[in-house]
């Protein structure tokens, strides 16, 4: 008998499970493959399948329901994502498209929320002309034995021209699987996805980005040979390259932020996302000033995390007045 189990619409951020919790010990868990299938299962389990683009709150909702119905219904929880993500593959985006996080952040963000089975499915245009049904008895069913499935209120996976996502159910009563729906995570109202937090980055609303969240928005990146003009105003910045070309940036201007270095250690850093109109350079760079760090940082990995939008970037008379704005941005920056 099909089983529908709905969570209420919340708007708070949920408790987030920790790791190797004592609720998840009585199960067996396997070694998380990076970007490869799960092939050697061979107990029951219960899947949920996503993008899981940040896992931000909406998405810590499911892996909580994920995880308290594994204890109950007594099978193994398993995460199902793709490596790279379908509307890439599928040439649907726009400038407006960009990721929240990379495989390797995703990998540690869905650890981090208890979840150590994770099944990585390398997207093609072979995968994209699977339907709902023939996605769930391929992965699913077979290889993953799933005994039941955790759906996101707003998760339509499979073909759409050849849509039989609503004939699941059926699909269910047949095979003797349960389905457990999700419901939405509210924050400040507004239903919480991938989509608002792009919009929200991009619109300079860092607090409502890092609400949806759960946690500062973060990039990461090598430290590169820039133009140092930082470094003749008193300022030296890093020069980032990003890990992934196709990550999420804030929209443009000077951020409070906090990094973290290769050696672990964190500091408090000051941003520069964009141009540098007072010196003529009209193309985009990512610049993070960082206080109370004097240490040769060229080639190393740095992870900045947005704390707070200072200001837009502004084109000033004399570099001296520039200068005099960034001692004002670092004493605000200091100070948080």
């Amino acid at each position: 008998m099909l089983l529908e189990f709905q969570f209420a619409k919340i708007h708070l951020f949920p408790t987030l499970p920790k790791k190797n919790v004592t609720l998840h010990s009585v199960f067996y868990y396997m070694t998380y493959n990076k970007e490869q299938h799960i092939n050697n299962i061979d107990h029951p389990t219960i899947v949920t399948v996503g993008m899981f683009d940040g896992v931000h709150t909406g998405h810590q909702h499911i892996l909580d329901m994920l995880l308290r119905t594994a204890a109950t219904e007594r099978l193994t929880p398993v995460v199902v994502t793709f490596d790279n993500h379908p509307r890439l593959v599928l040439g649907k985006t726009d400038e407006r498209f960009h990721l929240l996080s990379t495989n390797e952040e995703r990998r540690q963000l869905l650890e981090r929320h208890g979840i150590v089975n994770i099944d990585w499915i390398h997207f093609t245009r072979e995968e994209a002309s699977l339907s709902a049904c023939q996605f769930v008895r391929q992965h699913l069913l077979q290889r993953l034995h799933a005994k039941a499935i955790v759906i996101g209120y707003d998760n339509q996976f499979g073909n759409k021209q050849h849509n039989d996502f609503d004939q699941l159910p059926d699909l269910a009563l047949k095979e003797g699987f349960k389905i457990f729906r999700d419901t939405p995570v509210l924050v400040d109202g507004i239903e919480v996805s991938s989509t608002q937090i792009r919009n929200a980055l991009m619109s300079g609303d860092l607090p409502l980005a890092n609400k949806m969240l759960g946690t500062p928005y973060a990039v990461s990146g090598t430290v590169s040979y820039g133009r140092q003009v930082g470094r003749t105003l008193g300022f030296p910045t890093a020069n980032i390259v990003l890990d992934n070309e196709n990550k999420a940036l804030p929209k443009e201007g000077v951020y409070a932020a906090t990094v973290l270095m290769a050696d672990g250690s964190e500091h408090k850093g000051m941003v520069n996302i964009g141009p540098q109109p007072t010196f003529g350079q009209t193309a985009p760079t990512i610049e993070v000033h960082i206080l109370d760090c004097h240490s040769d940082l060229y080639g190393q990995s740095l992870a900045i995390r947005f704390i707070q939008r200072l200001r837009d970037i502004q084109q000033f008379p004399s570099p001296n007045e520039l200068k005099m704005q960034l001692q004002h941005d670092m004493d605000a920056v200091a100070q948080m």
